[in-house]
């Protein structure tokens, strides 16, 4: 099964997406039940992810993946928002969950709660929010340091 789709047809996703006043969160490939599935996530522009725009966005990119050759007989498109408790693993998912609260489990094992402030190619930067000084408040991780990265929901 193919895993990634080609960076042309990455961009002319993402182009479509951005058409529909959303952004591509991530692409995947999986296989349930014997079945191939083309999971697109896309975070809305205005707030929080309808269904209307997960329709709306499979609408337009359906017939253009209809013109495409996805090296698969059949597969079945799925376009869904990430959801609001997800994983953070690609430099994007960290540049689209800016300003969002987040739990870091680090490679030493240390767990942290924090508000992600920026995201580089280096690595992130966070806002503690239990720091008393103010010099402490922000705190910089190097994606090696990382283990486990998560948006959290608070109800």
């Amino acid at each position: 099964m193919q895993t990634a789709v080609n960076e042309e047809v990455f961009a002319d996703l993402e182009s479509i997406i951005t058409a529909c006043d959303c952004q591509l969160y991530d692409i995947s490939w999986v296989k349930e039940n014997s079945h191939n599935i083309l999971r697109i996530s896309i975070i809305s522009n205005n707030g929080a992810t309808t269904l209307h725009q997960c329709e709306k966005v499979s609408e337009n990119i359906s017939p253009f993946l209809d013109t495409k050759d996805l090296s698969l007989d059949s597969y079945v498109l799925e376009v869904s928002s990430p959801g609001v408790e997800r994983i953070l693993k690609t430099l994007r998912h960290f540049r689209l969950s800016i300003g969002e609260k987040i739990h870091i489990k680090l490679m030493d094992k240390t767990e942290i709660e924090a508000t992600l402030q920026s995201a580089n190619d280096e690595g992130i930067q966070v806002m503690l929010e239990s720091s008393a000084n103010q010099n402490d408040k922000y705190r910089d991780f190097a994606y090696s340091e990382l283990k486990k990265v998560k948006t959290i929901f608070e109800w």
